[in-house]
């Protein structure tokens, strides 16, 4: 990552010493996984020394980044997957000429908050959603490329960005998996330009809530070890099935362990035990067992005029869905 930021002509650029050299015990974090907030801790704790503007720390394969941001005071913000993966969308847009294609698209999947999606058809650019996991993402590109040489014009798009709320960025096709280095160097880009025009990330990420509302996104996820928690697992999923919605504004309910349909010309999506309730107000709540370890995970996006309220209601339907689950 350090190679591709300074060959793109960055060079104020800080390493934490301690966390640069290869070690498989990875003894300075709990998890070196950038979705615990706790891996920044370290790179935090040396960017207030040093003052640096943004903080980046991937996991050790380099597909997955997260990021800290300075605001005004000389504190640190944390941003969340889904906010990053919406900066990026309206960043590459905003830099991407649009007519050198003739479909344009982008991916995300279906736990993914739908901000970078609303940014993305403003710009007229088709979206697409899958399941749960990179590949399917990288299986959509392969879809546009095998369409583009067998003429079929129903599958022919251009893939612009795809992403995960889970610190997952694609931006290119050189790859079919997500990327933290060439991530990286575009949110670096992101906040040189930003910087250059007296604002930071945090600045900009309140500028896309103006335009396009606020989004409050969140995740509980419980483990239930052994046997029993397995079983508790899939007697909450049968229970969330054969009843009414914990949410009395359900619009519309996904049941993905039945074939659900893709995008037109696409067919259907694979089956995958998810659970997903898309709220009046276009906020949602989706729920999935992991499919390697004994959890189960609720994923939340939910809507509000501003944070204060959005929070509430956050609050509010993640007692519903714990009361109804007795989490």
């Amino acid at each position: 990552m350090q190679k591709a930021l300074r060959l793109d002509g960055f060079t104020q650029i800080d390493a934490v010493t301690e966390q640069v050299v290869p070690d498989g015990n990875f003894p300075t974090v709990v998890s070196p996984n950038p979705e615990d907030r706790r891996a920044l801790e370290m790179g935090i704790a040396q960017a207030k020394r040093t003052g640096a503007d943004i903080v980046l720390g991937t996991d050790p394969d380099s597909d997955r980044v997260g990021i800290a941001v300075k605001d005004a005071a000389g504190d640190y913000h944390l941003m969340t997957g889904n906010q990053v993966g919406a900066l990026l969308m309206n960043f590459i847009l905003n830099h991407t000429d649009l007519s050198e294609f003739n479909n344009p698209a982008v991916v995300k999947t279906v736990v993914t908050s739908e901000l970078g999606a609303d940014i993305a058809r403003k710009h007229n650019v088709t979206v697409f959603s899958t399941l749960t996991g990179f590949k399917f993402i990288g299986e959509k590109i392969a879809q546009f490329e095998k369409a583009k040489e067998s003429g079929d014009k129903r599958r022919d798009f251009d893939f612009l960005f795809g992403y995960e709320e889970s610190y997952d960025y694609l931006a290119g096709t050189h790859a079919r998996d997500k990327d933290a280095v060439v991530s990286s160097l575009i949110i670096c880009e992101m906040a040189a330009e930003a910087k250059a025009n007296g604002k930071t990330l945090l600045n900009q990420m309140d500028e896309i809530y103006h335009d396009y509302g606020y989004y409050r996104d969140a995740l509980d996820s419980f483990t239930l070890k052994g046997k029993e928690g397995l079983e508790r697992i899939s007697t909450m999923m049968s229970t969330l099935r054969s009843s009414d919605s914990p949410f009395a504004d359900t619009e519309k309910i996904t049941d993905y362990s039945s074939p659900a349909a893709a995008e037109p010309g696409f067919g259907m999506l694979p089956t995958s035990n998810v659970l997903k309730y898309v709220l009046a107000d276009g906020s949602w709540v989706a729920v999935r067992p992991s499919g390697t370890e004994p959890k189960i995970k609720i994923y939340y996006s939910i809507k509000g005029a501003n944070c204060d309220m959005a929070e509430e209601r956050l609050q509010s339907i993640q007692k519903a869905i714990k009361d109804k689950l007795d989490l």
